[in-house]
Order: structure tokens, then sequence, then C-alpha cells
């Protein structure tokens, strides 16, 4: 899904896409600009925002496009349109 993302202290609006999104969490590809593990952004989708801080960041090889984790500061925004059902981890054993 395409999303905008805007970083704390700039005007500055970036485009990036979802790779996975979560309740907790997004990962973000084609990230171009400057951003930093521990910064604070604001991620929109459609009209739909909620503040996230960078956990991870990959640089992709030959490239200046960025990988980004992000943990949602605001769990309870239904950024993505709706809330996702939790699930067990496939590694669990399931009784």
């Amino acid at each position: 899904m395409p999303v905008r993302l805007l970083t704390a202290g700039s005007e500055d609006i970036h485009l990036a896409h979802t790779l996975d999104v979560t309740n907790q969490g997004v990962q973000l590809g084609g990230y171009r600009g400057e951003m930093k593990v521990g910064d604070e952004i604001v991620i929109q989708y459609r009209r739909n925002q909620a503040q996230f801080r960078v956990i991870w960041i990959t640089a992709r090889e030959n490239s200046s496009e960025k990988i980004i984790g992000a943990k949602c500061l605001e769990p309870g925004k239904q950024v993505w349109g709706e809330l996702f059902p939790e699930q067990l981890d496939e590694y669990e054993e399931k009784e």
C-alpha cells in the first residue's frame, strides 16, 4: 500500500510502500530520504495517520532505497482501516 512519511522537525513528505503490516508495526520499502533508528515519524495511509518509531533500517544494495521497520506509538489507531486478527506464531506448538 502506498504511504506518506512525515519526519519530526521537517515539513518534507516522503513516499514509501508497505511490505508488511501488523497492529503493532510496519515494514516499509521504497524510502529514499534520511532517517535514523529512534526517529519518530508519522505514517499516513489515505486519510488515516499515526505516529511510529523507527526500530531498524536496512539499505538496499546498489540503491539509495531503504527498508524500514517501525513500531506504532498509537496502537489504538486503525491506520490501515481495520485491526488485524492476532495470529499464533507458526512455530509455536499448537494444543
